[in-house]
């Protein structure tokens, strides 16, 4: 059973069917491509554990798995833990799903997080920013994407702010945080047996869209080619917040802000499960030459243990880039088919756009659009790849104040 139908959940899907498992997906309503090519699925919201449960009791299934989605985690962790199969717990998995439960594992570990605390009312938001001390960052303890994540600056502004950040909560709490200003790095890895390797690092670049913060680009590179020493101390922390939280197996992701002002590298946040954009099926392995997906599907249903060696892992560089619309019609598109004939470009995802679309400015993670996978043997590769992308690919976009092109 793979929780999720979405593109995230795809490889895995593809993984089991090549290895003759019948596969069931389960997920809410809507056209996903896991549905078209599993043997059965459930319209269900991968939430409601109690729903899942009782269908995985009735299908009499073997093991259970999600990708590249954090809503899913619990409900795995539960349902495993429910029918003996392999699992991590339900305890380790909400530890891996609640910002604030991270923060206080994190923090009892001693590692470095930034000055927080939980707010389910304004006031308690309030008084929680007072105490910290602006500005600071509100974020809902459990949604993804950037969701209702915003910088706050005054008491003004959290009244302003609010209720949006909580409204993206299913737990209705947010985080109130100290703002760290410093560069975002990710880390991605595997566990076996409490065994953890990180496999490799990235590092975010923006849209330049004032109090928003939508990553543009991430470009990955595997742990045996780290060229900026910060990069290795995020992999220090990595390797001692994964191995703090005890993950017994699986695939993990992971979330960081390196502060120029102490030289600290802080937890943003961190799951058990591959990481989005195609990360865990499509950017690790390009990267780090690891298959993380096949080797947690392998010990899913054969119980074949696969450890790490990072000696023997790859040593290449791979990335991700996105793109959005400003507001307006979308009239013009070309080059879609010559971006995917440039050396080193592995998928162009052009689904979601069409000319003739009304588009809309970025507001969060959900308005951009690709991404566009590549990879090269180092970093200077992979940017000489994107500008020959960017340089290829164009739109037109009618706007009020005239033509427009694609926003980089």
């Amino acid at each position: 059973m793979i929780l999720g139908a979405g593109e995230g959940q795809l490889n895995f899907v593809r993984i089991c069917k090549e290895r003759g498992y019948r596969v069931i997906c389960v997920s809410i309503a809507g056209d996903y491509p896991c549905f078209k090519i599993c043997d059965t699925s459930y319209h269900v919201d991968t939430r409601d554990k109690e729903r899942i449960l009782e269908i995985a009791q009735n299908e009499q299934i073997h093991a259970i798995t999600t990708d590249q989605t954090d809503v899913s985690v619990l409900s795995v962790a539960y349902v495993a833990e429910h029918m003996g199969l392999k699992g991590i717990g339900c305890d380790c998995a909400r530890r891996f799903t609640n910002k604030y439960s991270m923060r206080c594992q994190a923090k009892k570990a001693g590692l470095p997080v930034p000055d927080f605390a939980k707010a389910a009312t304004l006031a308690e938001a309030l008084e929680a920013a007072h105490s910290i001390g602006y500005p600071v960052i509100i974020k809902p303890v459990d949604s993804s994407g950037s969701r209702g994540v915003v910088k706050i600056s005054s008491d003004e502004e959290l009244r302003a702010n609010f209720a949006y950040s909580l409204g993206k909560s299913q737990a209705q709490d947010v985080i109130v945080e100290k703002f760290i200003c410093g560069k975002e790095y990710l880390a991605d890895g595997f566990a076996m047996d409490h065994q953890y390797v990180t496999l490799d690092v990235g590092d975010k670049e923006y849209f330049a869209v004032e109090n928003l913060f939508v990553s543009k680009m991430c470009m990955f590179s595997s742990v045996k080619n780290l060229e900026d020493p910060r990069a290795h101390l995020v992999k220090e922390t990595n390797d001692a917040i994964i191995r703090a939280f005890d993950l017994p197996f699986g695939i993990t992701h992971a979330e960081y802000l390196y502060c120029e002002e102490d030289h600290k590298v802080y937890l943003v946040e961190c799951a058990a499960r591959g990481g989005g954009v195609y990360l865990s099926s499509d950017l690790t392995p390009l990267a780090s030459g690891f298959d993380t997906n096949t080797a947690l599907i392998d010990y899913l249903m054969e119980d074949r243990k696969i450890f790490v060696d990072e000696d023997r892992l790859d040593n290449k560089v791979s990335a991700w880039l996105c793109f959005a619309f400003p507001d307006g019609v979308l009239t013009s598109l070309d080059g879609i088919d010559a971006v995917m004939k440039i050396p080193g470009v592995h998928k162009f995802c052009c689904d979601g756009f069409h000319i003739g679309m009304k588009t809309q400015a970025l507001r969060d993670d959900s308005g951009k659009y690709g991404p566009i996978l590549l990879s090269g043997s180092n970093r200077a590769d992979c940017y000489t790849i994107i500008e020959r992308v960017k340089e290829t690919f164009s739109a037109t976009i009618q706007t009020e104040q005239g033509l427009a092109g694609l926003v980089w």
